[in-house]
């Protein structure tokens, strides 16, 4: 029997980044590589009390499947999947690499770990 939670089975192994590596990778887009950002929390939540990532992409999970064909552009991007802890954005991230998004990235402890490090959020759209 096949384990179809390991690379090469059904699930691709998703890669988990921390806050500072984010922040790190947001940062670098001077050469070029815009990274996007998708928050995949509900609306009330992205301008809620944790606020959002400056630039982040509001997308709440049950739209992401039928906003996939709009993110086509971004397939060889590097895109950073956010949520409030970790695992709406963990699904997110497994949901783009089925459909071919090559360099994505789970944002570890989510808005929460984010919040803890000291780094900036918004409130505002």
């Amino acid at each position: 029997m096949f384990n179809i939670f390991k690379k090469g089975g059904l699930f691709e192994e998703i890669e988990h980044i921390t806050p500072d590596e984010a922040l790190k990778k947001i940062s670098g887009e001077h050469k070029g590589n815009k990274t996007l950002i998708i928050d995949v929390r509900e609306p009330h939540e992205f301008n809620g009390n944790l606020g959002h990532i400056e630039n982040a992409e509001s997308i709440p999970m049950r739209l992401l499947p039928a906003k996939i064909k709009e993110l086509e552009a971004y397939k060889d991007k590097e895109i950073i999947a956010v949520c409030h802890s970790g695992a709406r954005s963990h699904s997110a991230c497994a949901m783009l690499k089925k459909h071919g998004f090559n360099k994505v990235y789970n944002l570890k402890g989510g808005m929460l770990l984010w919040k803890k490090f000291g780094f900036k959020s918004h409130t505002h759209i």
